[in-house]
Formats: structure tokens, sequence, C-alpha cells
């Protein structure tokens, strides 16, 4: 069995690696804005339920 196949050259390689790269950076920073705002959802939570079984604004 014989197979072929394609290889880019260097240039579109490069592109191709400096394409991923990006969406690799991307991607790092939306996980990064993700986690920022499950840490913020989770101190707002707080607030509105807090953990003494009274409702938020009661005195």
């Amino acid at each position: 069995m014989k197979y072929e196949f394609f290889v880019p050259k260097p240039p579109e390689q490069q592109r191709i690696a400096s394409c991923l790269s990006s969406l690799d950076a991307l991607i790092t920073a939306e996980t990064q804005k993700l986690e920022a705002l499950k840490t913020h959802k989770k101190g707002l939570m707080q607030q509105l339920f807090p953990s003494g079984g009274g409702v938020a604004g009661e005195a």
C-alpha cells in the first residue's frame, strides 16, 4: 500500500501555527474570564443568601 500526504510549505506551516497559537490564547483568556464570572456569581449568591439563615437586607 502506498500513502501520499500533503505537507504544507514552511511559510504556510508558520501561518497555521500562528493561527493555532492565537486560538489557544483566546481560549485561555475566555477560560480565565469564565472563572472570574463564576467567582463573582458565587459572591453575589452569598450576599443574596447569607449562610446565617436570614434573608439579605433583614435586620
